[in-house]
């Protein structure tokens, strides 16, 4: 998967939206205004996603190509190395998924009903 696929998958999400609110190197993926994932555009075929601490323990055992995200949470924030063999679409996009509703499921009632106004 490449970067490029990564952000079309994470802009498919219900409700997703893209900034730079870091500046012009890092692309931030939300959903009710609150990040779920992360294209740093300076470092090559890398996504920041969020995630749980347990999903982390998990990935980070199983998979050489994912660990801690540089400058986010330790343990909520995993990186996974787009041009890794072990990193097929279908796990890529697993672990996009479980990012979004992650943060779409801590979305209050008010901030749901919103986007579905949208």
């Amino acid at each position: 998967m490449t970067i490029e696929d990564a952000r079309i998958y994470c802009l498919s999400k219900p409700h997703a939206t893209e900034d730079m609110p870091f500046g012009d190197d890092y692309v931030t993926f939300r959903v009710g205004g609150k990040i779920f994932a992360g294209l740093p555009l300076t470092v090559p075929n890398l996504l920041v996603l969020k995630c749980d601490a347990d999903l982390f323990d998990e990935m980070v055992a199983e998979y050489s190509a994912i660990e801690q995200a540089w400058h986010w949470h330790k343990r909520l924030w995993m990186q996974i190395h787009l041009d890794d063999a072990e990193m097929t679409s279908e796990l890529v996009k697993s672990l996009v998924d479980k990012a979004y509703e992650l943060v779409y499921n801590k979305l209050t009632k008010k901030e749901k009903a919103a986007l579905e106004q949208c």
